[in-house]
């Protein structure tokens, strides 16, 4: 689906400088020596580390691979590593499998349950690196999955900043190729890597340009769903996205406090 043409950004130049200041400024203003992300291998993470680059140099900025299995994730390693060389990075290989497997080894888990331990690990470690060489946690989350919920509470969705949160996934796509990161970026399923032949759109039921598609024009437009309907989006596809966002608010709201009358 071609997606709205008001959903691009018609100056990539000029988002690649706010986002790289924006970077830069909030290291300075927070008095920290540099960022720190996990390197996935995937498009978002790559976009995330080549901006803070730009921002700060590549010596200010670590990159952690966390696989829960390097041997089975060899793929994905050796694209994070491409990445890495292509921008000038030198990354870190942190191995969590044995964390996962130690909780597993306590208590019960499903599949969910583990993939969102995954998640929540990598955060620990990010942050651990951040405290110890006093640096800022990068995000990398998107738009998209930020506004439909796909990801981890206190997980992947835990970090200082999001550098790329206000671009839609088709923004992303379209900002990594005008920065002439590796070309494999661009056609490689995104997937969280929670487990194995896991990707993002078999979990959220959308292709991501349906799934932008219809966020920008129902959310930020605010279109009436009949628009949307005969701009070509399918009526389960439409109810679909609904659901995303509403199911996941409470992943977007801050701590509910219950507050307590003071005084007479």
């Amino acid at each position: 689906m071609k997606v709205p043409e008001g959903l691009l950004i018609p100056d990539l130049a000029k988002a690649q400088k706010e986002i790289t200041q924006f970077i830069r400024e909030y290291i300075k203003q927070a008095s920290l020596d540099g960022a720190v992300l996990g390197l996935s291998g995937g498009i978002d993470s790559a976009l995330t580390a080549a901006l803070a680059c730009k921002a700060i140099g590549p010596t200010l900025v670590q990159a952690i691979m966390m696989p829960v299995d390097a041997e089975k994730d060899q793929e994905n390693i050796d694209d994070a590593k491409a990445v890495a060389s292509n921008i000038g990075l030198k990354p870190r290989l942190f191995e969590i499998g044995p964390a996962v497997e130690f909780f597993k080894s306590k208590m019960s888990l499903d599949r969910l349950a583990r993939a969102n331990l995954t998640a929540r690990l990598r955060m620990v470690a990010l942050y651990a690196e951040a405290n110890q060489k006093n640096l800022l946690v990068l995000g990398t989350g998107n738009k998209s999955e930020i506004m439909a919920g796909y990801f981890t509470k206190y997980g992947d969705g835990g970090a200082d900043i999001l550098p790329i949160g206000d671009l839609y996934k088709t923004n992303v796509f379209n900002l990594t190729e005008f920065i002439d990161l590796p070309s494999f970026l661009l056609t490689k399923p995104p997937s969280a890597g929670l487990w194995p032949g896991q990707t993002d759109e078999d979990e959220l039921g959308v292709t991501f340009d349906v799934l932008d598609t219809v966020l920008f024009m129902l959310y930020e437009q605010k279109k009436d769903e009949q628009e949307i309907l005969s701009y070509g989006v399918s009526e389960e596809n439409l109810n679909r996205v609904k659901q995303l966002v509403r199911q996941s608010e409470h992943k977007r709201a801050s701590i509910p406090v219950k507050n307590i009358k003071r005084g007479k």
